[in-house]
């Protein structure tokens, strides 16, 4: 025994080893007739259909075997070539024979023109027909859902899972609250929920948007809008963009009717002049996490930095995404000395506004009538 130049063992006995390669041999042998076979089926069939395409009769047979069936829902998935395309339209018996599709595709030039996408067919459609609609392609179905001005992020996260096949409503919260994606808004700290900063509105989205793509698309229409409310007066009081957010947020609670916003900012700025707590009932409830249509005295001594009647200033972040009436407002209030305003507990009925605590007490007794 010795080694060969590449240093593989090799054996004198040359008869064993020539015994090796002619049984090799012979098994090469074995295999060749099914592959020589499978080849002479595709050429007797290529044969077969450029035969049927110059004679109508044959093409009828190869291409629409009887009568049109039912429906069938047929997906091509994305990147799929003629071969695949044909695969798939031959499951589905669609076609009869997936080979014949391909050739006769080729040979009309359309073949590289097919979409993918999830098509309505039928059972044995006539190629021409077939061919067109997947020329044509598929228009993709879109969903439209529409936001309320005022939803919080979860009540946003609960809509899009309800409307949208497959969201991630855990996905999407973990992505606007504890791992919240970078926003850049004057007066917004980085990390904080991003509440206040998906803009409300209706949404146009495929059925496979993701909840990074749909918090992208609301943070784009946010930007947008607040860029069309007028902020001089907001700065000239020492009011940054988020602080203007945060007070629209409490408006989008507090607001009966369209007037009331603009005098519920004249409220929320000349408190926060004057260094007087809010003392806002939407931020105990946004505390509390659960609505009530009246609070008692123990809810307002909740421990929470929302709770304004606590704490002085406004709320750490927003309480809800507002909209456009709302953030314009909360930039530019009435010019009025309003410091107090009462409504009705249940919410119905309007809400009345004055400038002095008196006035605040006749004007709650009315309220209660």
């Amino acid at each position: 025994m010795f080694r060969n130049a590449k240093g593989m063992k090799t054996t004198s006995e040359t008869p064993q080893r020539h015994a090796g390669s002619e049984g090799r041999s012979r098994a090469r042998e074995r295999t060749r007739p099914p592959r020589r076979r499978h080849l002479l089926l595709k050429t007797l069939l290529t044969v077969i259909v450029l035969a049927a395409l110059a004679g109508g009769a044959g093409a009828a047979y190869l291409f629409h075997t009887g009568a049109e069936g039912g429906p069938v829902t047929v997906t091509i998935p994305a990147g799929s070539g003629l071969s695949g395309i044909a695969d798939v339209l031959a499951r589905q018996r669609v076609v009869p024979h997936a080979l014949a599709f391909v050739i006769r595709a080729r040979l009309d030039g359309r073949g590289s023109r097919f979409k993918a996408g999830t098509y309505t067919l039928r059972v044995n459609e006539p190629y021409s027909k077939l061919a067109s609609a997947l020329v044509a392609g598929v228009a993709a179905r879109t969903i439209r859902i529409t936001i309320p001005e005022g939803y919080t992020l979860a009540q946003t996260a609960t809509l899009l899972h309800a409307r949208i096949p497959g969201f991630s409503a855990a996905r999407y919260l973990d992505l606007t609250q504890r791992h919240p994606v970078t926003v850049d808004v004057a007066g917004y700290k980085r990390g904080d929920s991003l509440q206040g900063l998906l803009f409300p509105a209706t949404y146009e989205v495929f059925p496979t948007v993701t909840p990074l793509r749909f918090i992208t698309l609301q943070i784009a229409a946010f930007k947008a809008n607040l860029a069309e409310v007028p902020m001089r007066r907001a700065t000239k009081a020492n009011l940054t963009p988020y602080d203007v957010v945060t007070i629209a947020s409490l408006i989008e609670r507090e607001a009966r009717a369209a007037n009331d916003r603009a005098r519920i900012a004249a409220v929320v700025w000349n408190r926060l002049r004057l260094g007087m707590k809010l003392q806002i009932d939407a931020t105990v409830l946004y505390a509390l996490g659960r609505h009530k249509d009246e609070l008692t005295y123990h809810d307002l001594t909740v421990r929470s930095p929302y709770n304004t009647y606590l704490h002085f200033g406004l709320p750490p972040t927003p309480i809800d995404n507002p909209g456009l009436a709302a953030l314009t407002a909360a930039a530019n209030p009435v010019h009025a000395t309003y410091l107090y305003y009462v409504g009705r507990a249940d919410g119905t009925g309007p809400l009345y506004f004055s400038s002095t605590y008196a006035q605040f007490l006749k004007d709650g007794q009315r309220a209660a009538q």
